[in-house]
């Protein structure tokens, strides 16, 4: 590359990757031939195949409705003819778009940069530099599909988003640069690769007097030794703001050992998983005790330091690094370790396990049920221990917006008679305690009778989205539970609408939250084998571990980006129906983009078969946007 001077910070990580910043003057290169480097954008809702430079989303032989067409030239975010991106958001909404970097012909594209601009707007305003994000996409090579109907093939799926070191400088503005060619050693492609793909996300400040309404204009550069191209972006700021408490609480119930990780690592797992708008139900956090009888002695000093600041919400502020949305808001929920021993073994050399993969958090806690079965002694030390939690946690008033989860893992979908007495049985310990803060869950495929069983002791029933009839659920919300949905979804090689349209489904069906399980499991291995779970690629995990790549920190992938793109829809929905008229109209654009799907999937459930919903994104967006623009007018 020749420039006329060059400023350089290489920046060493631990583990196998070196990534290096470059700060250039970026050179006036010129060529009369055919330029070698194209550089096009599309939106947050496309995966871009590096091969052959089309959308795995283009895929009108499984979903007829698909978008097909010119979308390197035009659509709804870019126009090649004026270089141009164009993206709406509100006020704390994060707005998101890919630049994709292809290269012509036989040419090799060397020392890709990029340079971002500031974004000004309305009397000269400016998004925040720390506002924005850039990050460079890694490919995982898909070679079986996963078992379902929607798979979208087999090939090279941008997911994981790495993201390219950020400075700034006395002598320079603050430049976000990851220097790559095309194609790329790192990730192995090998010479098919076409093109690169680099993912944008710019966060719209929450102040008016910060980000007031208006367009903003700013200029992104990406360069090579064949040449540059600058990029205009406008970004549209709407007259409202997304609230900064999440009214869903769309969440993962994972058995990360995250209560195990350095606090520092821990904390970047929390904060990446609020910027999103999604909550975590983690495992593993018990305080200390000792049980002598019927007597409880709990030490809470090491739980209490640990969690504080994730039950107060200062994890999620200046103190700690943090800025973006739900700022200063505690966390949704807690899951507490009370568990009973396991029903259902397996031995394994010589040894006896529980089923799943889970084995490791099945224990008794706080004790373990007598051989006779429960005992009077039993049933004290059990509702002295929920007691406890709720006499520890009300000492604390600025830990009040935290939902205290009492989840027995060991009984998780466990269908039968035992099973459904035991659950009974638990459940009404925690009534009979007074333990009113806390909330009584189980997970499965329930029947109705189930729940009428449960009826008075339960309080969050979290059923498979398969068998979701909507008339029994509101029978269920009358006997006082609070109906959840999960299900299987998300999968590397399956339509990326799947992320997105959980917080569409539970806004349909007026669900409590929805719960996908795991947030990074098997993830270790996931940047270069995707197939997570047999037979289903992806499954499981939404986050990789950043230090397998040699980083510190949590990376988060195109599928989780979805899913924030949907958490955030879910709150344009819950603005509209705080106005007259407003949860008609938002109910009106939802239908007309998910299908009447609740109870009528077979199990194993094929999530996003065609016809669920509109497999245009261009469609989600359209209807996101007519919202903001309605929003907009009730605003003034």
């Amino acid at each position: 590359m020749t420039t006329s001077k060059l400023n350089s910070v290489r920046v060493l990580l631990p583990g196998r990757i070196v990534l290096a910043c470059l700060v250039a003057a970026l050179p006036a290169l010129a060529r009369a031939e055919e330029p070698a480097m194209k550089v096009w954008a599309i939106g947050d809702y496309y995966r871009v195949n590096p091969v052959t430079n089309r959308a795995f989303e283009d895929n009108p032989m499984l979903f007829p409705d698909s978008l097909t067409g010119h979308y390197k030239d035009s659509n709804l975010v870019w126009d090649a003819a004026g270089k141009t991106v164009s993206i709406k958001a509100a006020r704390n909404e994060t707005a998101a778009f890919q630049i994709i970097v292809e290269r012509i012909g036989d040419a090799k594209l060397t020392n890709v940069n990029v340079k971002i601009g500031e974004l000004v707007g309305p009397g000269g305003k400016r998004i925040p530099e720390a506002n924005v994000d850039l990050f460079k996409e890694w490919y995982v090579n898909i070679t079986k599909q996963s078992a379902r109907q929607y798979s979208l093939g087999t090939g090279w799926y941008p997911d994981a988003l790495i993201p390219c070191l950020r400075w700034s400088g006395d002598l320079f503005p603050r430049s976000f640069v990851l220097p790559f060619d095309v194609p790329d050693l790192l990730n192995s492609i090998g010479r098919r690769q076409r093109s690169q793909a680099l993912w944008m996300d710019f966060y719209i400040p929450k102040e008016r007097e910060s980000a007031p309404p208006g367009e903003y204009k700013g200029t992104i550069t990406i360069s090579s030794d064949a040449g540059k191209v600058d990029l205009e972006v406008r970004l549209a700021v709407w007259d409202f703001m997304l609230p900064e408490e999440n009214h869903l609480h769309g969440n993962f119930h994972t058995d990360t050992e995250i209560h195990k990780f350095p606090e520092e690592l821990e904390l970047k797992y929390y904060q990446l998983i609020r910027k999103h708008r999604l909550a975590m139900g983690t495992l593993g956090y018990a305080p200390g005790l000792k049980v002598s009888g019927t007597d409880l002695q709990f030490d809470w000093s090491k739980y209490d330091a640990r969690l504080a600041k994730y039950l107060d919400g200062s994890a999620f502020t200046e103190k700690y690094g943090y800025h973006g949305p739900g700022y200063g808001v505690p966390i949704e929920i807690l899951v507490l370790p009370f568990d009973v021993y396991p029903v259902k073994l397996y031995s394994e050399n010589g040894q006896t396990h529980p089923y799943g993969k889970e084995w490791k958090f099945y224990r008794p806690w706080p004790v373990e049920l007598p051989k006779e079965g429960p005992t009077p002694a039993y049933a004290e030390v059990w509702k002295k221990g929920f007691k406890a939690f709720q006499d520890h946690f009300d000492q604390h008033p600025g830990w009040d917006k935290t939902k205290l989860v009492v989840f027995l893992l060991s009984l998780d979908e466990a269908y039968d008679k035992q099973s459904a007495e035991r659950m009974r049985y638990y459940g009404q310990l925690v009534k009979d305690a007074g333990a009113t803060r806390l909330k009584y869950r189980v997970d499965g495929w329930y029947p109705m009778e189930t729940m009428r069983y449960l009826a008075g002791v339960l309080d969050i029933a979290i059923l498979g989205l398969g068998g979701w009839d909507p008339v029994a659920i509101e029978e269920i919300k009358k006997l006082g539970i609070d109906p959840w949905f999960y299900l299987g979804a998300g999968w590397t090689d399956g339509d990326v609408l799947q992320s997105r349209a959980l917080s569409w489904i539970a806004w349909k069906y007026k669900a409590g939250s929805w719960t996908l399980w795991e947030l990074d499991w098997n993830s270790l291995h996931a940047w270069m084998y995707p197939d997570t779970y047999p037979d289903a690629n992806g499954h499981g995990f939404f986050v990789y571990r950043g230090e397998t790549m040699g980083l510190d920190e949590p990376v988060a992938s195109v599928r989780l980006k979805n899913m924030r793109r949907g958490a955030q829809d879910y709150e344009y929905f819950w603005l509209a129906a705080q106005r007259n008229g407003g949860r008609q109209r938002a109910d009106e654009l939802v239908n007309s983009v998910v299908r009447d799907i609740a109870g009528k999937m077979p199990y194993p459930i094929t999530f996003g078969l065609p016809g669920m919903w509109s497999h245009n994104p261009e469609d989600w967006e359209r209807a996101r946007i007519k919202l903001g623009d309605w929003l907009e007018k009730g605003s003034k």
